[in-house]
């Protein structure tokens, strides 16, 4: 397993990634939502992509924002695994990459947000050492469930 720097010539395989991780807010998101969602993110280009590969499958990736308000801090902005190597260390393998990639840029923390509703996705990152920094309702454009709530880590 290796971690690789990806962009926009990963496109379809990073949509399709994120359709197979099965978001449990998304439930009803097709490909070509993905596909709209990511294009826009790409285009914005405040994002550094990084995915773990094995036998030529990228099983999983994540996304930095290397910046966030703060000293030397920085922002996990995405992480998604396929559904079907999910359990199997990927997203901790991904977040230590990140970890150490951030530190040796000379980063002090890394910040991330998550749902309030999403208890394993909180349970994950608690684990990994993240630690609860405050919540935000009414942060997303969802109709219930919105409050986000932000973990950091120093490093």
């Amino acid at each position: 397993m290796t971690i690789i720097k990806l962009d926009k010539r990963h496109f379809n395989e990073m949509a399709q990634i994120d359709f197979e991780s099965e978001h449990e807010l998304e439930p009803n998101f097709k490909l070509s939502d993905y596909k709209k969602i990511l294009k826009e993110r790409i285009t914005k280009g405040d994002e550094i992509f990084f995915g773990l590969k094995d036998k030529n499958i990228i099983k999983g990736y994540l996304s930095l924002k290397p910046f966030f308000p703060g000293h030397k801090h920085c922002e996990v902005y995405w992480l998604a695994v396929r559904k079907r190597f999910q359990k199997q260390g990927i997203g901790k393998k991904l977040m230590f990459f990140i970890e150490n990639y951030t530190k040796k840029k000379g980063f002090r923390k890394v910040c991330l947000y998550t749902n309030k509703v999403m208890k394993n996705t909180r349970k994950f990152y608690e684990k990994i050492g993240y630690k609860l920094i405050n919540e935000f309702p009414n942060y997303y454009g969802y109709k219930k469930n919105n409050t986000a709530v932000l973990y950091g880590k120093k490093l």
